[in-house]
């Protein structure tokens, strides 16, 4: 009986044993499914370029070339393929996020967001700044251009604007477009620190509901060289040269011209001295 009694304390205690390490592997697992990232690598290293400023309105006019100095590429946002235009010039850097879905598939209040590191750092906690351009009416082509500042996952508006965006659809098109100030002497905690001649991180999002940022359902970070000013080449400067090849031309054709003449000249000459 006795015997019994221990064999049987034994065997409780090594189902115990066995429930209780089986708890814990079951909360190690939950734990290790709930933990978010916190970086992501950038697919993509894009070399900015110099361009005109495009106009902001989620429209590229063809007929004036516009974007049309842009960086190209197509990225993909997990699942959803996109076209991704980079460009700046001396004020502003230029993003255009363009993507293709069915009617159906088109949410009545989509958004695009360009959410930026203070540095070409791609932590999580280092993207510090938002702009979210978000559809209000996706079938009346309506929507808002917010400015966040982001501390802990929360997305607070800022005191001040900066920066632009626009947004429209037409068919099965999608086309939003951003502009983000370069070298912003004005810059407070607000806002990232975007300059001429260094490296940026900038997390594309794409979501369905004007919930930041729990509306966010795919996302991409690139990389983003922007281009020094040096290698502008200053307007006088073009302006200089453009004045020395005429001055060059015209001395050439005004040579060109006297040494046809000296020929007529002497060929004369040559005529009265025969006869």
């Amino acid at each position: 009986m006795y015997n019994l009694r221990i064999t049987g304390l034994f065997t409780l205690k090594k189902t115990a044993s066995r429930i209780t390490v089986s708890l814990i592997l079951f909360n190690i697992i939950c734990i290790s499914f709930l933990i978010i990232p916190k970086g992501y690598s950038a697919s993509e290293e894009i070399e900015s370029k110099f361009g005109d400023a495009p106009k902001i309105d989620g429209i590229i006019n063809i007929s004036t070339n516009e974007w049309n100095q842009a960086k190209k590429l197509q990225v993909t946002l997990n699942d959803l393929p996109i076209k991704l235009w980079v460009m700046n010039d001396e004020e502003n850097l230029y993003l255009s996020v363009q993507l293709d879905l069915l009617p159906a598939a088109h949410n009545y209040s989509e958004f695009v967001g360009i959410m930026i590191s203070n540095s070409s750092s791609e932590n999580l906690e280092d993207f510090i700044d938002a702009r979210i351009v978000q559809f209000i009416n996706i079938s009346e082509n309506e929507f808002e251009y917010f400015d966040y500042s982001i501390n802990n996952s929360i997305f607070k508006n800022d005191t001040i604007n900066t920066g632009n965006g626009a947004a429209r659809l037409e068919d099965i098109s999608s086309t939003y477009e951003f502009s983000i100030p370069l070298n912003d002497i004005n810059l407070d905690d607000e806002d990232a620190s975007v300059e001429h001649g260094k490296s940026s991180a900038f997390m594309i999002v794409y979501g369905v509901s004007p919930y930041y940022p729990s509306g966010i359902r795919k996302n991409i970070t690139v990389l983003v060289n922007i281009a020094s000013l040096s290698t502008i080449t200053p307007l006088f400067i073009n302006s200089t040269l453009f004045i020395l090849v005429i001055i060059i031309f015209i001395t050439l054709g005004a040579l060109y011209g006297f040494y046809v003449y000296k020929i007529f000249t002497l060929k004369n000459k040559i005529e009265r001295i025969k006869h």
